[in-house]
């Protein structure tokens, strides 16, 4: 065992602690497990408290009130994070997997969204869903959130803004801090709620009145927990850090400099963590090297700095600015691969054949010089378009290297269609923001040829890193993607048959087959593509971080592992210990049990990572829709439900709710197998991927909401569209 509270002479491991307890007959208190396991120093007993205690934190023991520990999984307890309600219940989402637990609200009321518990299943709700019961909180929620602060019969409260978070939290008169009933706060919880009383907290800052897309930002961060100030030890230890590669640094080291390595991002990058170079091989095929910051030279596992970095598991991403997971003068300093300045870097050599197909592989480390900071655009421009001036500023020497990058781009995108990965075309919202921070225009980041070429060299050394990780029998953090839920899967079939569509029953699904159906939709009519294409995806499992290796669904991959960001990904960071320490031929630094423990944790992080990103992305479209309330627009439908139709306004990537209430006048009847809402009496058909016109009649950038109006569809509205369009209306 590799935990580093495992070191310590004549300490039982937690494997033999867990045999123990699995053996005993009633829950054993901690003077029996010391005696046991013959523990009888205080300084090792303090350590075994400490131990027996992590294990409850990582939900493998339990702790009754009588003090006796026992398994978890003896005692059918799970444990899981809770997703809060805004209707008072709530739901926990086991760590291993598996279906949701309702929590009731008299359940809920103990706890908040976020919070890591332990729970046992009690029964099943009316709805036929498991229902659990509290038995402890393990892990209470970031303590700040945001909210507004209001006045409930000569007390203080705030509401806060995560509907999620339903309770309201009591404010003391003394730790208002002047915040008068209407202002939007920071709050810090001093006290979690009970079964009777509510969280109790304080106002750390009073941010005014309205809700303004500068306050976006913040918002998300503090209604999602996330950790954005720098503890004291971390900041003690990055003071030693250097600003530049010393000599001693690049002693055991393949030396890389002369190789025209160059790093392509995006305009806006600044911690450039990966770099590639790509040859032609005599006799044909290719010599591919990826090289990646050796962000672990830098950052010793146990340090301060990297405990953090485990806390935050990934860096998140909002428009024009980062909450990173390394501080920056790691994460846009030493550890990040600038043009001509010696960086250290963790590297994946491979050779292909001419048909694109790996024949060798080899990592090492390294010491590198980057050759150039290229963007996507630049290199697009002089590929993609013929453009003599970016041609030019790229020089002579780098044009021939990524020439042949493009060759090996197209191979390898012709053994991915080979394969049947599935290929949707991810979208990404870019925002300009005037002095005052407005959002005064959006409009869809365009992928091209750059990104994806960047993108086949990442998998193919995320391929041979788990490759290695397989064939060296070390634990490691793979990204694994499951086929689709069969429940979700059950509905796609369903969906399908409205088109003529096919697939094989679930258990002999092949992503081919998946990739099939949609060339197939792609041939289809546009409105029809889009439509299937949307289903599809919204029946994909999630992918997630674990060391069992059951494969990558989407990409149709046996094994992947993420080698390529651990600038911005924790678990990159820990298969770089892991790699490294295979090839040093030393122990692996992490066992494999809190190996799982860190990928469960990952997980969460990234979920809630997304959940942040998603929700600045939505107040930054609201708040430019606010600009245009009264305005009519073309849409299509995106979304059906029994309360009316989402509509993403075309052109925009924004969407708004036409409840039912703004249709033409009928009893509606939701299909949610077909995506449809039919009139009982006009037989009028709304189905999802529908082409519309509707007006803005509301757009509430703290409620993330858009009302829409349903005017008519796009031909129906063709003779009258002078008459409902509003006077400065869009054309």
């Amino acid at each position: 065992m590799n935990d580093p509270l495992l070191k310590t002479a004549g300490l039982p491991a937690r494997a033999a602690i867990l045999a123990f307890l699995d053996r005993a007959a009633r829950p054993q208190k901690f003077e029996e497990i010391a005696a046991a396991f013959a523990v009888e120093d205080a300084k090792a007993q303090d350590i075994l408290a400490r131990r027996l205690e992590a294990m409850v934190r990582d939900g493998q023991l339990h702790r009754n009130r009588r003090g006796g520990y026992a398994p978890t999984r003896k005692l059918q307890i799970l444990t899981g994070v809770v997703l809060g309600h805004p209707d008072g219940f709530a739901f926990v989402r086991p760590d291993q997997g598996g279906d949701d637990l309702f929590l009731p609200p008299a359940q809920a009321r103990q706890v908040m969204h976020g919070d890591r518990v332990a729970v046992c299943v009690v029964g099943v709700d009316p709805r036929g869903r498991p229902e659990g019961m509290i038995t402890e909180v393990l892990e209470r929620r970031p303590p700040r959130l945001f909210g507004r602060y209001e006045a409930r019969g000569g007390l203080g409260v705030v509401v806060p803004d995560d509907r999620r978070l339903p309770g309201e939290v009591l404010i003391p008169p003394d730790a208002a801090k002047g915040a008068r009933p209407g202002e939007l706060v920071i709050v810090a919880i001093r006290e979690p709620p009970t079964a009777f009383v509510p969280a109790i907290g304080e106002v750390l800052s009073v941010l005014g009145p309205e809700l303004k897309p500068t306050l976006a930002i913040e918002a998300a961060i503090h209604n999602h927990g996330l950790r954005h100030e720098w503890p004291a030890e971390v900041l003690a230890e990055l003071a030693k850090v250097p600003h530049r590669v010393e000599e001693a640094d690049r002693q055991g080291r393949e030396d890389l400099r002369a190789l025209d390595l160059v790093t392509i991002d995006g305009e806006d990058a600044k911690d450039f963590d990966d770099a590639i170079y790509v040859a032609p091989r005599r006799g044909g095929g290719f010599r591919l090297v990826v090289a990646i910051a050796d962000v672990a030279h830098y950052v010793p596992q146990g340090s301060a700095i990297d405990a953090e970095a485990a806390r935050r598991g990934c860096s998140v991403y909002f428009p024009g600015y980062v909450v990173p997971m390394l501080p920056e003068p790691l994460s846009n300093g030493i550890c990040s691969l600038k043009p001509e300045e010696d960086r250290l870097c963790f590297v994946c050599d491979l050779s292909l054949d001419a048909d694109g197909v790996v024949r060798r592989s080899r990592f090492y480390r390294a010491v590198m010089r980057s050759k150039a900071r290229l963007t996507y655009e630049q290199v697009w421009a002089a590929f993609g378009e013929s453009d003599q001036g970016a041609r030019k500023g790229i020089g002579p020497t780098l044009i021939r290297r990524l020439e042949a990058a493009f060759a090996l781009y197209r191979l390898l995108a012709e053994r991915r269609r080979e394969r049947g990965a599935l290929d949707f075309e991810s979208q990404e919202m870019g925002f300009e923001l005037d002095a005052e921070g407005r959002v005064v225009a959006l409009g869809w980041k365009k992928r091209n040829d750059a990104h994806r070429l960047i993108e086949e060299c990442m998998i193919a050394a995320n391929v041979e890193a788990a490759r290695f990780a397989e064939r060296r029998r070390i634990p490691v953090p793979y990204r694994v993607h499951d086929r689709p839920p069969a429940a979700r899967y059950e509905n796609l079939s369903q969906f399908l048959k409205e088109f003529g569509l096919r697939l094989p029953p679930r258990e002999r699904l092949e992503t081919a087959d998946l990739a099939r159906l949609l060339e197939r939709a792609r041939r289809m009519p546009a409105l029809e593509a889009r439509l299937i294409e949307t289903v599809v995806l919204r029946a994909q499992a999630l992918a997630v971080y674990q060391t069992e290796n059951i494969g990558h669904f989407g990409l149709a991959l046996p094994a992947y592992a993420h080698f390529t960001s651990p600038i911005r990904r924790y678990p990159d960071l820990m298969l770089h210990r892991q790699m490294a320490a295979a090839l040093e031929k030393r122990d692996p630094p992490l066992a494999e049990e809190t190996l799982a423990r860190l990928c469960a944790h990952c997980s969460r992080q990234e979920r809630i990572a997304e959940e942040a990103e998603r929700e600045v992305d939505e107040r930054y479209r609201v708040a430019w829709l606010s600009e245009h309330v009264g305005e009519v627009f073309d849409g299509v439908v995106s979304g059906v439900a029994s309360f009316g139709l989402f509509v993403e306004l075309s052109g925009t990537g924004v969407s708004g709710l036409v409840h039912v209430t703004q249709l033409p006048a009928d009893f509606y009847r939701f299909d949610p197998v077909r995506h449809t809402l039919t009139g009982e009496r006009s037989r009028r058909e709304y189905r999802l991927g529908a082409e519309v016109r509707v007006q803005v009649l509301k757009a509430s950038i703290e409620e993330r909401k858009i009302d829409l109006r349903l005017i008519e569809s796009p031909r129906e509205a063709e003779a009258s569209s002078e008459r409902v369009r509003p006077r400065g209306g869009r054309q």
